[in-house]
């Protein structure tokens, strides 16, 4: 194999991640062999082993380089919105937009293939997790401006918060795979706005006080 310079081995090695990632979207991983990865990638057996030495590094790749391209498409909302309240409209309209796609319930799919197996494997259930780490890490440090900024409450947990809204987005993804059309995307989300807000529940009025009476002079 010709000697390739560092910038040409870490695209060609994310050519392969891609590859393996629409092989994966495909048939499952379970599915994929190497070969179908190989010829997905345009590259022999033996230049993939060049890059990943199993098809357990490459899943590995696959989960983390996903988990690191939403961290960086959440960081440019983030740093081109200005303030904390422009960057939660920012990221409404791109969660909305991604809820869109037709894509998305394959690669809900996979993850929850990726969700069972991980009972079973201890090692590919660490590999997940770090994946979902990096996006809890990039929303608690969000949470933590939004407290110091008075948008949350000085009460909140960053860390319990940043898991709430990971398991209500997944949630949210995997409501919709198993529901199919019933599923109405945008109301389930308009819904979940309002109780992020707090305009969920209607204030129940206040009670009325008994007139007391009084005693004659």
């Amino acid at each position: 194999m010709p000697k390739l310079k560092p910038e040409e081995l870490q695209s060609r090695r994310k050519e392969i991640i891609d590859a393996a990632r629409a092989c994966f979207l495909r048939s499952g991983f379970h599915q994929t062999t190497t070969d179908e990865i190989c010829r997905e990638a345009c590259i022999t057996p033996g230049g993939l082993y060049h890059y990943f030495a199993s098809k357990e590094e490459i899943i590995n790749a696959v989960i983390q380089e996903r988990a690191r391209r939403i961290v960086e498409r959440l960081e440019t909302i983030t740093q081109g919105a200005g303030d904390l309240r422009s960057t939660g409209r920012e990221m409404a309209s791109f969660i909305m937009e991604a809820m869109r796609s037709p894509r998305v319930d394959n690669a809900t799919g996979l993850d929850v293939e990726i969700w069972a197996e991980s009972l079973r494997n201890e090692k590919l259930a660490d590999m997940n997790r770090e994946g979902w780490r990096l996006r809890r890490d990039w929303l608690e440090e969000l949470i933590k401006r939004g407290v110091s900024e008075g948008l949350y409450s000085d009460r909140v947990d960053p860390r319990g918060l940043a898991h709430l809204f990971i398991a209500l987005s997944s949630g949210v993804r995997v409501g919709r795979l198993m529901l199919g059309d019933e599923f109405e995307t945008e109301k389930v989300l308009g819904a979940l706005f309002l109780m992020y807000t707090g305009r969920l529940i209607n204030r129940a009025p206040a009670a009325s006080r008994p007139e007391v009476s009084r005693p004659e002079a």
